[in-house]
């Protein structure tokens, strides 16, 4: 039996759920290892050697904002973020289900509203040629943490709404606002 259009749409945003989540794990352990290495090494060039790298904290810095904007697409998808849960605990299944789609609903016109101008941040920054103080680096590259990561909240919003839409039953524990 084929399956159904909204099947195939569950079942496409839990491979790209899957493969983002491996990514996104990936890329924070790399980057919190590099960083710490990175911070490591510095302070023992300088302390010890008294030869610091100039460029150290500059890049740790960036990758922190980097980590921070992939890291928070990781605490949408795991529903991390601190949340008061008195309404939803006072409502019936329905009324939670409901709440729960209205809220990723704002929850995605936000994310949308805060890619276009970060976007838009990111390409003024880069017109005007702007450089990292120490690494000469595009300084575009650092604001180019915000628009990803909303890009990414917003695909992992998406994800949540879709499944809330999927669920037709309102039985007991068919919405729970921390899947």
């Amino acid at each position: 039996m084929p399956a159904t259009a909204p099947t195939r749409v569950l079942r496409l945003l839990s491979a790209v759920d899957r493969g983002l989540g491996r990514a996104e794990a990936v890329f924070i352990g790399l980057a919190l290892a590099f960083a710490s290495g990175l911070l490591f090494t510095n302070v023992v060039l300088r302390y010890v050697f008294h030869q610091p790298l100039a460029w150290a904290e500059e890049l740790t810095l960036y990758l922190l904002v980097w980590i921070v904007f992939i890291g928070g697409s990781i605490v949408v998808r795991t529903r991390g973020h601190v949340a008061v849960d008195v309404l939803p605990l006072l409502l019936a299944p329905a009324g939670r289900r409901r709440l729960a789609i209205a809220v990723s609903g704002i929850v995605l016109v936000f994310f949308a509203v805060f890619f276009y101008y970060s976007g838009l941040h990111t390409l003024r920054v880069r017109a005007s040629g702007q450089v990292m103080p120490a690494m000469l680096a595009p300084m575009w590259l650092a604001y180019l943490a915000m628009p990803v990561g909303s890009l990414l909240m917003g695909v992992r919003t998406v994800q949540r709404l879709a499944r809330l839409l999927a669920r037709r039953d309102n039985g007991p524990g068919s919405v729970d606002l921390r899947d």
